[in-house]
């Protein structure tokens, strides 16, 4: 798969993803470069995704003045392990995550799950809020609008958008948020 570039269109930012194929796995590798409320981030993350599009671990960097560094692994059945193998009960049945900065990891569940058209799925993920780290468990719907073409909600703020995908299931576009530029 070729490479993708979103522009922020929020802020400014942008982000380089590149997904590469392995026999036994996938692994997303992203860079995002911005400013958000006057202060400069450069943040890298590194995802392993099972061949089923579950993700097994996420390790995410942020370099500059205050870096600070992120790293949590799956048992594949939602629970999950700080960088010492402490299990971090506060995200139990958490299988998908979502950084906040990127629209690449909406693609998980939709990758991950059989949806039928018109159908919700009510998922708990693993929120990422960037660049501050703040991470918390978060309850979010996904529904198929069309073949490629998916509704999401967060059902806590009940933010929404229509989230299109390309013929790999990467997401296009995030309305209002996001646009991608390659």
């Amino acid at each position: 798969m070729r490479p993708v570039v979103w522009q922020a269109t929020k802020w400014p930012a942008t982000e380089f993803l590149t997904v590469k194929h392995h026999e036994h796995n996938r692994q997303a590798n992203g860079t995002i470069n911005g400013c958000l409320d006057g202060q400069p981030f450069s943040i890298q993350y590194e995802i392993e995704i099972t061949t089923d599009w579950k993700v097994s671990s996420f390790f995410i960097r942020r370099n500059g003045i205050e870096s600070t560094e992120l790293k949590l692994t799956s048992d594949l059945n939602g629970h999950w392990f700080d960088k010492d193998g402490n299990h971090v009960d506060a995200f139990d049945n958490c299988i998908d995550i979502d950084i906040s900065l990127t629209p690449f990891t909406n693609t998980l569940p939709v990758r991950r799950l059989n949806f039928e058209k018109g159908k919700k799925k009510t998922l708990h993920m693993l929120y990422i809020k960037l660049p501050e780290f703040e991470l918390q468990k978060l309850t979010q719907h996904y529904t198929k609008l069309d073949n490629r073409l998916y509704l999401y909600e967060n059902a806590v703020s009940g933010f929404r958008a229509e989230l299109p995908l390309d013929e790999h299931g990467i997401v296009k576009d995030y309305p209002g948020i996001f646009t991608r530029i390659y």
